[in-house]
């Protein structure tokens, strides 16, 4: 199956949908990692992140190495791991520019289909469900209030060492939310079809426990097996992404 989650920043996207990866079997996309490294290594290139046309030329050779594992994608540019280097929150204030524009989004789109073409995968993102895989079996929406989602991040970041004021990390969140849902090309919106969960007063476990049920008879229902077959794509090595 295709599973897709879908929701703001700060909302446990990325949590729930490690678990529920692990869970399966399933292979771990994290999209955000891919307009994160677009903005990285273009703005390291002196590029201007707002010009669609320089991104297109810019996409036409830019090159990832990635490679999968339990604890999500890790991912290398010219020979240097960039994992953790894209989640600083300039970076992700830099990816949610990039993410407004067409030529980014097909780039980032056409790879993730190519790598779900034989499902088995968790995806999660803003237009998982509603762009990239609207035919997913399972399409989760996860929503927070903001103040809670603020709080959660800011604990992410000094988890990484990253300190920054409770209200400067609010108003950084409360501004990606509006670009994400304004941009025209695929913007945040609940995808048709998708469950929502408010997770404002719940655990991560409690989230899991939800999905799981929502999961469940699904997969009763599918005859796929669970466990990704993109070999060509995701190894424990390296492969260029292109």
């Amino acid at each position: 199956m295709i599973i897709t989650i879908d929701g703001p920043a700060g909302a446990g996207k990325s949590s729930v949908s490690k678990r529920l990866a692990q869970w399966l079997e399933y292979l771990y996309l994290d999209s955000g990692a891919f307009y994160r490294a677009i903005a990285l290594v273009a703005g390291n290139q002196g590029g201007n992140l707002d010009d669609a046309g320089w991104l297109e030329s810019f996409l036409a050779s830019f090159e990832l190495e990635v490679a999968s594992g339990p604890e999500g994608l890790r991912l290398w540019n010219d020979g240097q791991e960039i994992t953790q280097t894209i989640r600083t929150p300039r970076i992700s204030q830099d990816a949610s520019r990039v993410a407004t524009l067409r030529p980014v989004r097909q780039w980032v789109a056409a790879y993730l289909r190519r790598c779900a073409k034989n499902g088995g995968i968790v995806t999660e993102g803003r237009d998982m469900g509603s762009v990239v895989f609207p035919e997913a079996e399972v399409k989760i929406y996860l929503d927070a209030d903001l103040g809670v989602r603020a709080q959660r991040r800011r604990q992410e970041l000094q988890g990484r060492g990253v300190d920054q004021p409770a209200e400067q990390v609010q108003a950084d969140l409360a501004d990606r939310d509006h670009r994400d849902r304004a941009r025209q090309e695929g913007p945040l919106l609940i995808p048709p079809g998708a469950q929502v969960i408010d997770n404002t007063n719940l655990s991560l476990e409690q989230v899991v426990h939800a999905c799981q049920e929502l999961i469940r008879p699904k997969l009763e229902q599918s005859t796929c097996q669970a466990g990704p077959d993109c070999d060509k794509l995701f190894t424990p090595e390296k492969h260029p992404l292109g």
